[in-house]
């Protein structure tokens, strides 16, 4: 079944005492394994399928953390359909976009609670909104959810239901829903020609609402196995790939330019540790990068790989790959293109 929720019984059948996640909590690292998520995210799908949710549009607004990926895994490894939107987007289009596809449920940031507190009162179809944190006095939250799990499981999805409505930035107009389903992804995922090394890691560093980083970042890396560090904050992007010493990151031109300015200010960057210990590859797309970087980069050992997609494509068309690397081109189109 082309669906994600045999995508990710699969991994975790492969991987499940491998480490998934980790993160930082003030200074200390965190982790979770692929056997202690897949325990999370079990608890919130029966916890919705309980709570009635069943082809229900759920929404999750937040910074990305191992509580956005646990509930965004438990909406897609049932029936209901996950709806990621932009945390930074002003409160009114937020609300805007919880109307417009037809959430009735929310998971949102602690950070935001003045936009949940706006959503409860203009949003006529949210019945739910739970705060992405751990059991918290006085406070829904997506432990609640977790507590409601009951042996009830939610239905299969099939292969050509809907599994996720993604928003563009709208630089044409109005945000449009970009409506993909379990095919979709599962078809991108599979055929993406994408090399980690065994037991690598990936420091996640993109906006996780985009398709480019929730499919690439998170449902084809961990597919093969991979450990995805999460990055705090843009700002601290060069001090956590000197923390997680990543093997892959995936970036747009912008952060692939921002590391080379910080390159020509140290001009040593093993010393400076700009890449951390481990850094081979970096994958790159969502604009033209300039060929001058893919040149500047191979001198420090690291390849960077261009490939070019669009959310409605679920959403890589085309990528160079490693080995067959060609500087000012964004590839071959995967098989199934």
């Amino acid at each position: 079944m082309r669906n994600l929720a045999t995508l990710w019984r699969d991994t975790v059948n492969a991987y499940s005492d491998r480490v998934l996640v980790k993160w930082l909590n003030k200074k200390d690292i965190c982790e979770k394994t692929y056997g202690e998520m897949d325990a999370d995210i079990t608890k919130v799908r029966k916890g919705l399928a309980s709570l009635g949710y069943s082809a229900s549009h759920i929404a999750l607004i937040g910074e990305t953390s191992p509580y956005w990926i646990c509930c965004y895994f438990g909406i897609v490894t049932g029936d209901n359909v996950a709806v990621p939107l932009d945390a930074n987007l002003p409160a009114e289009e937020l609300i805007d976009l919880l109307n417009r596809s037809d959430s009735e449920a929310l998971f949102i940031s602690p950070k935001l609670e003045a936009v949940a507190s706006a959503a409860k009162e203009k949003c006529p179809k949210l019945k739910n909104i739970w705060f992405l944190e751990e059991e918290t006095e006085g406070k829904e939250t997506m432990a609640t959810v977790m507590a409601s799990a009951r042996d009830k499981d939610a239905k299969e999805p099939g292969e050509d239901d809907v599994v996720t409505i993604i928003f563009t930035s709208g630089t044409t107009g109005k945000s449009k829903g970009v409506v993909l389903t379990h095919r979709n992804l599962y078809d991108n995922v599979e055929n993406v020609e994408y090399v980690g090394k065994d037991n690598g890691t990936t420091l996640s560093v993109l906006p996780i609402h985009h398709a480019y980083c929730l499919v690439m970042d998170w449902l084809k890396t961990l597919s093969i196995g991979t450990t995805v560090c999460i990055n705090d904050s843009f700002m601290h992007m060069i001090r956590n790939m000197s923390i997680f010493n990543p093997s892959t990151m995936l970036m747009v031109p912008m952060m692939i330019e921002t590391i080379y300015k910080k390159l020509q200010v140290t001009k040593d960057p093993v010393s400076a540790n700009v890449f951390g210990k481990n850094l081979e590859t970096i994958y790159t797309g969502g604009a033209h990068l300039d060929p001058f970087y893919i040149d500047e980069f191979a001198k420090y050992g690291i390849e960077v790989i261009e490939g070019y997609g669009m959310s409605e494509c679920s959403p890589v068309i085309s990528t160079n790959v490693k080995g067959k690397n060609k500087p000012g081109s964004i590839g071959k189109p995967l098989k199934n293109v």
